[in-house]
């Protein structure tokens, strides 16, 4: 069986939340010390879900479903 790169999709979901701070702070919606606290924030949770996965977790399909 092919091994197959799988990303959670709680990961993709504050990967996309870092882009709209960006373009948020490129616009001037937000300053400099909001866009850094949220960022922050949001690398934090990265980090968390990151250190979840192992194979019963890779191996769970209701962790790679996006709610939209």
């Amino acid at each position: 069986m092919e091994n197959i790169n799988k990303i959670p999709s709680k990961i993709i979901e504050t990967e996309i939340s870092i882009k709209l701070l960006e373009y948020l702070k490129n616009t001037s919606k937000i300053d400099d010390g909001m866009y850094n606290f949220c960022i922050n924030k949001l690398i934090c949770k990265i980090n968390l879900e990151k250190n979840k996965i192992d194979n019963d977790y890779i191996n769970n399909t209701s962790n790679y479903k996006i709610l939209t």
